[in-house]
C-alpha cells in the first residue's frame, strides 16, 4: 500500500482516508492562526495546573481495557507529560471556528455524511519523554456483526480493549462502518522523535482490535506533518501517541466526529457554558447536537432540522 503523505489536495486526501484509514493536509492554518491557538492552549494549560485541575492522559491499560487519567498537583514537579486540556469550545473564542472549519467539514462529510456532529474537543501536549501509548481503535463500542441465528449479545456489555483473536477473514467478511474519526490539529510540528501519532496502514479495514500481545512496531508508521496542518484518521485504524523523545513539547489539539446516531463523548447540553451557547450561531449549535436528526433524533419539540432551545420544551398543561 502507499502511504499517504501530506498534501493540500482534498481529492487525494479523501481518498487516502478512505483506502489508508488515515489523511494529511497541509496548511489549513496560517502561522499567524497556529501561533494564536497555541497560546491560548498553552495559557489554559499552565492556569489549569496551578489551580490542580490539569489532567494527565495516561498509557491504554492493556489489562484493564481503560485511558488512566490522573489528576496531578499543581506544582512544577507534577507537570504531567501528556497533559489533556478538555472541552475547549469553553476556554477561548479562538477555538470555536475550529470545530466548522472548512476542509474538515469536507473530509469527515466524506466518511461521515454531511450531518456529522462534534463527540469530543480537547488540547494535547506531550513533554519530553512523554510515554508511547498501546494500539487502540477509537471505534471498539461498536457491536460486533452477529449471525443470523446467534444469541444477541447486549451492545451496551461491550468493553474498550476487547480482543476477539487475529484471524481478519477473508475479503468479503462483513466489518462494521465507519461511525466516528479524529481530527489532530498540528500546533508544532510532529514528527517520529517527538511523539507523532503511530498508525497501522489499512487496519481500519480489518474489522478487528489490535492484539494487546503485540507491538505492531513493524506494520505502525508515525505521521509526520509540520505545524498548520490537519491529520484525520477513521475511528477504526488501529492508532496511539508515540513517545516523545525531543527536548520540546508535541502540542496539538483533537477533534472527534460522531455519525449523527452515535453518542458523542461530550454530554454538550451539559458541558457547554451557557453563555457559549447562547452566542454560538446555528452551524456551530447543530454541530453540538442541538439539531434534529433523522426525523426526531435529539429532538426536543418539533420537527427534524430544527435547533431545539430550552424554550421549546412543554410541560404539563391542563
Amino acid at each position: 500500500m502507499s502511504l499517504p503523505t501530506p498534501t493540500n489536495d482534498l481529492d487525494r486526501a479523501e481518498d487516502d482516508l478512505l483506502r489508508a484509514g488515515y489523511c494529511i493536509v497541509t496548511d489549513v492554518h496560517t502561522p499567524g492562526e497556529v501561533d494564536a491557538l497555541k497560546a491560548r492552549l498553552l495559557e489554559q494549560a499552565a492556569a489549569e495546573r496551578e489551580a490542580a485541575l490539569a489532567y494527565e492522559f495516561g498509557e491504554l491499560s492493556r489489562e484493564a481495557g481503560e485511558e488512566n487519567f490522573t489528576i496531578p498537583v499543581g506544582s512544577d514537579a507534577d507537570i504531567p507529560k501528556h497533559q489533556f486540556i478538555g472541552v475547549l469550545i469553553n476556554k477561548g473564542e479562538v477555538f470555536h471556528d475550529l470545530v466548522t472549519h472548512p476542509v474538515a467539514d469536507r473530509t469527515a462529510t466524506a466518511l461521515l455524511g454531511a450531518d456529522w456532529v462534534l463527540s469530543a474537543y480537547d488540547g494535547s501536549i506531550v513533554r519530553p519523554d512523554g510515554p508511547q501509548q498501546a494500539l487502540h481503535t477509537d471505534q471498539w463500542w461498536m457491536p460486533r456483526p452477529q449471525v443470523r441465528n446467534q444469541r444477541q449479545r447486549p451492545p451496551g456489555d461491550v468493553r474498550r480493549g476487547e480482543f476477539h483473536g487475529n484471524d481478519i477473514g477473508p475479503e468479503d467478511k462483513l466489518i462494521a462502518p465507519a461511525l466516528s474519526c479524529t481530527v489532530g490539529w498540528t500546533l508544532t510540528e510532529f514528527t517520529a522523535d517527538n511523539g507523532a501519532t503511530r498508525v497501522v496502514p489499512g487496519s481500519h479495514l480489518s474489522g478487528e482490535e489490535p492484539d494487546p500481545a503485540q507491538d505492531y512496531d513493524n506494520e505502525a508508521v508515525s505521521v509526520e506533518a509540520p505545524a498548520g496542518a490537519m491529520i484525520m484518521w477513521d475511528a477504526r485504524t488501529w492508532h496511539g501517541m508515540g513517545k516523545n523523545r525531543t527536548d520540546q513539547e508535541r502540542i496539538a489539539i483533537n477533534t472527534v466526529y460522531n455519525a449523527p446516531m452515535a453518542r458523542t463523548q461530550i454530554n454538550w447540553q451539559v458541558a457547554l457554558l451557557p453563555e457559549i451557547r447562547d452566542e454560538a450561531w446555528p452551524e456551530l449549535l447543530a454541530r453540538l447536537g442541538y439539531k434534529a436528526w433523522g426525523g426526531y433524533y435529539g429532538r426536543v419539540g418539533a420537527a427534524d432540522g430544527d435547533i431545539a432551545r430550552a424554550e421549546d420544551v412543554i410541560g404539563e398543561m391542563r
